[in-house]
């Protein structure tokens, strides 16, 4: 999967957990301040992701990953890792 089709499918993944539209959302946007996510939002945030696109994001990672921008470098990283 090329890298914008990772994020629209990234974009729309988290629409569906924030309940907002993250399709204008900045690549740079803190995810976890904008829309309000909890510790328990931000894990669930990851294992949506994980379980999407069939990757292991460390826990300890969770409070450095905060924008789409750390969520796809994360994803491409892990993915080359494979």
């Amino acid at each position: 999967m090329n890298r914008p089709s990772q994020e629209a499918e990234l974009r729309a993944l988290l629409s569906n957990i924030c309940r907002e539209d993250l399709s204008e959302v900045a690549l740079e946007t803190d995810l976890i301040r904008e829309f309000g996510l909890d510790s328990l939002g931000g894990l669930r945030m990851l294992a949506a992701v994980e379980k999407r696109f069939n990757v292991r994001i460390p826990d300890q990672t969770l409070s450095d990953l905060r924008t789409l921008k750390q969520l796809l470098d994360i994803m491409t990283q892990k993915g080359m890792e494979r």
